[in-house]
């Protein structure tokens, strides 16, 4: 059983009683069932879109914005702002960016690496229809959050952080342990006030004493994937992201191991967590992207070396296991006749009426792959199907057979049966999603300053819907039966994860190329209750007239990058930065983009940049947390001191426990 995010002191009988949490739910919540029967007869797919998949995608996105870290250029919703105030590697390295992992504020390598790759593999295999329905340049905005991430992290070629955050503190061999970032349920933006224990943010790395090829090699993939549709905007960008990796395969290919052997204490809680199975299919999958990138036959070479040793990583398709994946992207890339049959033999493990099906189905249709994460799961293997449906095309006998898995996968989620595992898609989706910032926002924390034990009965045992709408992610998904529980003390099923919505958002993609985007109108953020009205909301930025993609704003031309006006922040040359935040944040444009770049106005100053009469130096401190100085009323102040100093006793306590 792979186990995912939970707090200790709901997991302490996970162990024990893994199959209990259906059968003992949260008092009075009830056992939900679909609205509409069960399927009769095989599945047919619609011969027209059924859903509008083009607002799907761009909520998809926006989830990512609800995910993000670090200071932001702009806010794309009330309820999120800056946060890892103090995310600062032991070399100095500024660790702020990339996105918080599920509920929580910390973000380990491999799903963080492996979203990033698969985002990249969305618009390496549909970038047209992406860009038709006006979402390349989100799309493209989010890689390069990513990889700014994963191209800190790599400080140089002995020392990669694999891990931002403490989950725990204790000893893995007798589980016993102190929770830090999993006993916090309040908004990320007040992470360093709150947090139990005091720690911040600490960075955990990876070196040739204490390897991990499969966190290395899949940073390695991912930044020689974001390259692939980058290079066209910025050769110079995707030059040094191709460096980077090369680098990065050098360093898991010479210093083979895997975390799950680690000695350090992070990395064995990160093996409970997120057990990684192997790293031979991180490396091949490294290895194929840099070919990928560059064409280098040497990589070509060293991807079929290590895809010959990684036969075995044939089922699920995740951030742990890349066989799946491994097939579809090599014959994408060579049209090798080997790689064809493997993905062949590989899909036909799902497809209905195959000799050689194994997977199961629920009786609505949901292929049902893991119990954790069953829609997420299933939309990974749409994803795959559609991409290699386009690489052999969409009207052979095999791409139609994937094409309609793919669509009943995704319409099953979207709510042919009458519930939708989207939050904020169609009329009858999750409520209270696991997911602690849309409960507890920086603009609405009603239990600001209390124990966080407190907090987490709250979260986990209150009927409260979620505060705020959570557009996009994709929860957990249900029982083999099509039954589950709409409340966040089940979180197998209410869970929401950036890896869910990774291979998703690009199945999303596939059906809006299968259909044809001239089917589908570009989706914005008119309309959508993005938290601006809340009394303790800031002023939303003020998009220009010709941005048509965060606003109700008509007459932009489609399928141009420029109807986002961020898109204009990702191009501008960094001196002009603070310009083009002037527009969305009148007279704040220098202080913005001193934050952004970790300086002072002081710096900028000094490098030639005018200041204007309204600007004031309110970015202190140093480069990398300059902007993340937040003033703490008094009483806040001794409030924190309090919960430190108590959870130091437990600890002391715990650790006392620990060598009876």
């Amino acid at each position: 059983m792979k186990i995912h995010h939970a707090s200790w002191l709901s997991f302490a009988m996970v162990v024990i009683t893994s199959n209990v949490q259906a059968a003992n739910p949260l008092a009075d919540s009830p056992l939900m069932h679909p609205p509409v029967g069960p399927l009769v007869g095989p599945y047919v797919a619609p011969e027209e879109p059924k859903y509008n998949y083009a607002e799907v995608l761009h909520k998809s996105y926006l989830f990512y914005h609800a995910q993000k870290s670090g200071v932001l250029p702009y806010q794309r919703m009330a309820w999120r702002s800056d946060s890892c105030k103090v995310c600062v590697g032991d070399f100095g390295e500024d660790l702020s960016r990339g996105w918080y992992e599920a509920a929580n504020t910390m973000k380990w390598g491999l799903p963080l690496g492996w979203t990033v790759t698969q985002l990249a593999f969305n618009i390496m295999m549909f970038e047209d229809s992406m860009n038709s329905v006006d979402e390349l340049a989100e799309g493209l905005e989010l890689l390069k959050w990513g990889a700014d991430f994963i191209t800190n992290a790599h400080y140089n070629d002995t020392y990669i952080v694999g891990q931002l955050g403490t989950s725990a503190i204790g000893p893995i061999s007798k589980q016993i342990e102190l929770d830090v970032d999993f006993n916090y349920w309040g908004p990320p933006e007040e992470y360093e006030e709150w947090v139990p224990t005091g720690l911040p943010h600490k960075a955990y790395y990876i070196s040739p004493d204490n390897p991990s090829s499969e966190i290395v090699g899949e940073y390695s993939a991912a930044l020689a994937a974001v390259s692939i549709p980058w290079r066209r905007h910025n050769a110079t960008y995707a030059d040094i992201l191709v460096d980077h990796a090369k680098r990065l395969y050098k360093f898991a290919s010479d210093n083979p191991g895997s975390y799950v052997s680690s000695r350090h204490n992070a990395f064995q809680w990160a093996t409970f967590w997120y057990p990684s199975t192997r790293y031979e299919d991180e490396l091949a999958w490294s290895a194929a992207w840099l070919y990928a990138a560059t064409k280098d036959n040497y990589y070509l070479d060293e991807a079929k070396k290590w895809y010959a040793k990684c036969s075995d990583s044939w089922t699920e398709y995740s951030w742990d296991e890349k066989g799946g994946a491994l097939h579809v992207l090599l014959y994408a890339i060579t049209k090798d006749g080997h790689f064809y049959k493997n993905a062949m033999n590989y899909f036909n493990q799902f497809l209905p009426g195959s000799p050689t099906q194994v997977v199961k189905f629920t009786p609505r249709g949901l292929a049902y792959i893991e119990h954790w994460g069953s829609v997420g799961y299933s939309g990974n293997v749409a994803f795959l199907m559609l991409a290699f449906a386009k690489s052999i095309g969409y009207g052979t006998d095999e791409g139609k057979a994937m094409t309609t898995f793919a669509t009943q996968q995704i319409n099953y989620a979207l709510g042919d049966y009458g519930y939708s595992w989207v939050v904020g898609f169609g009329d009858n989706y999750p409520s209270k999603p696991y997911h602690k910032s849309s409960y507890n926002s920086y603009i609405d924390y009603p239990m600001r300053g209390t124990f966080q034990d407190k907090v987490e009965g709250d979260f986990t045992e209150s009927k409260t819907n979620q505060r705020f709408i959570l557009y996009g992610a994709v929860e957990g998904g249900p029982n083999i039966d099509d039954t589950w529980y709409d409340d966040r003390s089940n979180y197998e099923y209410s869970e929401v994860t950036q890896d869910y919505n990774a291979a998703w958002s690009g199945a999303i993609a596939g059906l809006i190329d299968f259909y044809g985007s001239q089917k589908f109108e570009p989706f914005t953020d008119c309309g959508l209750d993005l938290g601006w009205s809340h009394a303790n909301a800031s002023e939303p930025p003020a998009w220009p007239e010709d941005d048509c993609y965060h606003t109700c704003n008509k007459g932009c031309p489609r399928g141009e990058m420029k109807s986002s006006y961020a898109w204009k922040l990702l191009t501008e040359p960094p001196e002009k930065m603070h310009e083009q935040l002037e527009v969305l944040y009148p007279g704040q444009g220098l202080s913005k983009a001193a934050a952004l770049e970790g300086k002072t106005l002081a710096d900028l100053k000094a490098i030639g940049i005018k200041l204007n009469a309204n600007d004031t130096d309110s970015v202190s401190g140093d480069a990398i947390s300059a902007s993340a100085q937040t003033e703490v009323k008094s009483s806040d102040t001794s409030k924190t001191i309090s919960i430190t100093l108590f959870t130091y006793a437990v600890m002391a306590i715990a650790v006392y426990a620990v060598n009876l």
